[in-house]
């Protein structure tokens, strides 16, 4: 059997089955199943708007991901910010009943104040639908249709041409330490 004209046999006998079937090799074409079974272009216009559909999809994940790192930083400024104008207090002598112990009172707070913050929670949610796009992303890329891949790394590259900036620090990374 030719692997080109393979499909996944899903107890489904419906036109799409035949017409599109699911190939598991590198290809061309506009006939395709994507990520539901209710979801096939079967004419160019429709595998057109997919492609930019999925472009469209990378691109929310870069700014995702590019919202979350200014969350982060606009939170670590908020907390330095607080930590300098406690400082500034104690310089001036402005802190009643202070005790001398410089951070420690400052910065304690228990892992349930941690947790439920709204940041955090927020960064959550955030990080949750990062997810979800990041493995449908994967999966349509696993579609192994030229188009389809070329319009997900099409819309993280312009995603991370408009947002990449901001990472200066290479720690910054999601990747690899």
């Amino acid at each position: 059997m030719d692997l080109m004209s393979m499909a996944h046999d899903d107890g489904h006998t419906g036109a799409a089955a035949h017409t599109c079937p699911m190939i598991m090799v590198f290809h061309g074409g506009h006939c395709e199943r994507i990520l539901w079974r209710s979801w096939v272009a079967y004419t160019v216009t429709e595998f057109a708007f997919s492609c930019i559909a999925f472009f469209a999809m990378s691109f929310l994940y870069e700014l995702l991901k590019f919202l979350r790192v200014q969350l982060t930083r606009r939170e670590a400024r908020k907390e330095a910010e607080q930590l300098a104008e406690e400082q500034r207090r104690k310089a001036l002598g402005d802190c009643n009943g202070c005790s001398e112990t410089q951070l420690a009172e400052i910065r304690d707070k228990t892992y349930w104040q941690r947790i439920f913050n709204m940041p955090h929670i927020i960064q959550t949610l955030l990080n949750f639908i990062q997810l979800i796009i990041s493995y449908l992303l994967m999966l349509v890329f696993m579609n192994f249709n030229y188009w389809l891949c070329l319009s997900v790394i099409l819309g993280l590259a312009f995603g991370y041409f408009f947002f990449g900036y901001v990472q200066k620090d290479p720690k910054d990374s999601d990747c690899c330490p």
